[in-house]
């Protein structure tokens, strides 16, 4: 498992191949996602996959959110060359929600660390198969809750996860010393 965690990196879809990735795959990650851990057991992650034609459906969502947000027709040349950019490299994206305790019977932050806990399930799973990905989290998208089509009052998105087979060359990730981020009390 260690392992696993020390080869976790973003692996951006200027990488990525265009062979397609199993949907057993795909259901593996996320139920390695979703072993994640979290307060009063609320499984506050949500996850929508696109792939192949679906991700024409995930271009006009994300275009939709923009326009709710800054109005209609504000969605630039640039953002659609953008967006519709890695849409098409990446073989699958998956868009990563919380789902708010309708109770809120704990801390929205609490909630927020659990969606994380079960992305980086799913990232650090990654090595497993071979794949690569990364996280992103565009400000447009997280701004609040029920803004994205369909998505419930409670939920809220929390970014894209971009996912694929790659080509990425192996370069050396520095981390500082964790000593250096450790006090000890003894």
């Amino acid at each position: 498992m260690l392992s696993h965690i020390k080869n976790r990196r973003s692996v951006y879809t200027q990488f990525f191949t265009d062979k397609p990735v199993d949907k057993a795959i795909i259901s593996a990650l996320l139920d390695a996602a979703n072993h994640a851990p979290n307060h009063k057991k609320t499984e506050p992650w949500r996850f929508r996959v696109y792939t192949g034609d679906g991700k024409k459906q995930l271009h006009q969502e994300v275009v939709s959110v923009f326009e709710t947000l800054r109005g209609p027709d504000t969605w630039s040349e640039k953002l659609e060359k953008k967006f519709s950019g890695f849409f098409t490299k990446a073989p699958v994206v998956i868009a990563i929600f919380l789902h708010r305790d309708p109770a809120e019977s704990l801390p929205e932050w609490e909630e927020v660390a659990a969606v994380g806990c079960a992305v980086e399930n799913l990232w650090t799973s990654l090595d497993s198969y071979n794949l690569g990905g990364y996280w992103s989290s565009p400000t447009f998208l997280c701004d609040s809750y029920g803004q994205w089509p369909s998505a419930a009052d409670n939920e809220k998105c929390l970014g894209l996860f971009y996912l694929g087979y790659h080509e990425a060359p192996e370069l050396p990730r520095q981390r500082g010393d964790w000593e250096e981020k450790v006090t000890w009390i003894e």
